[in-house]
């Protein structure tokens, strides 16, 4: 008699490509705790309502989630439209709390996936850089010192986008005793809710231009079979890897 699936745990699960996630997972027997500001989700989802941003809430979040788990999919990001800090908090430091506090409680063959971007590759920051900001203990540490590099918010969000491929690189490498493997994908543009903001921050006519080179703009449908997979058993081998989401932009330029 086969184990009954084991919950994966989805950050912003309310919208986007979360959401997506979320009811794919659902529909394909997985249940799926979401995690956002708010607590709405897909029908089937037990949403729960975190403020992200307050590492005191993520810990009281995790506190109720159960002791063993089949994943985590970090998907919930805000974009350069924010003030810097907050980019920070949600787009680095929640992935890195959440897999620090939820590694010990995944299942052998389960799964880490973050969702970085494509906007990683926009970032000036050295791997060096980048590293130094990981080493730093404790949320206030990492906030001052993505400050000390005096970015804004558009810069801030390419930079975490960088560090989050850094760090599940970080995740993975610690994991693998355990036989919990961390990936990450990288969207390009998609049209979620905050497509407006991204808009905003890097130009409306490139994102215009990006669209044209491969058609369209990814959708929220586009991103989460890719990584309902990689959270799932099949993909037991497939490890420390960043794998574009992107109709081949990146490739194609």
């Amino acid at each position: 008699m086969s184990e009954s699936p084991l919950p994966v745990v989805v950050t912003g699960a309310a919208s986007g490509i979360g959401a997506a996630v979320a009811a794919l997972l659902v529909a394909g027997g997985t249940p799926v705790i979401g995690l956002d500001r708010h607590a709405s989700a897909p029908d089937g989802v037990d949403a729960r309502a975190c403020d992200l941003s307050d590492p005191a809430a993520i810990d009281a979040a995790v506190a109720a989630l159960p002791d063993r788990l089949g994943g985590l999919a970090s998907v919930a990001g805000v974009p350069g439209t924010h003030p810097p800090e907050r980019i920070v908090a949600v787009n680095l430091l929640v992935p890195r709390r959440l897999g620090a506090a939820l590694t010990p409680r995944i299942a052998r063959e389960g799964a880490i996936v973050n969702v970085a971007s494509v906007a990683a590759q926009r970032s000036a920051a050295t791997d060096a850089e980048v590293a130094a900001v990981l080493d730093a203990s404790g949320d206030a540490a990492v906030l001052a010192a993505v400050a000390a590099h005096g970015l804004d918010g558009s810069a801030t969000y390419d930079f975490t986008k960088k560090a989050l491929l850094a760090l599940t690189l970080r995740q993975a490498r610690d994991g693998l005793a355990a036989g919990v493997r961390a990936l990450s994908v990288s969207p390009g543009p998609t049209e979620t809710p905050i497509l407006g903001d991204f808009e905003q921050t890097m130009g409306a006519d490139r994102m215009a231009a990006a669209a044209q080179v491969v058609g369209r703009h990814g959708r929220p449908e586009d991103n989460a079979p890719l990584i309902a997979f990689l959270l799932s058993r099949e993909a037991r081998w497939v490890n420390a890897v960043d794998i574009r989401v992107d109709g081949g932009l990146l490739g194609v330029r």
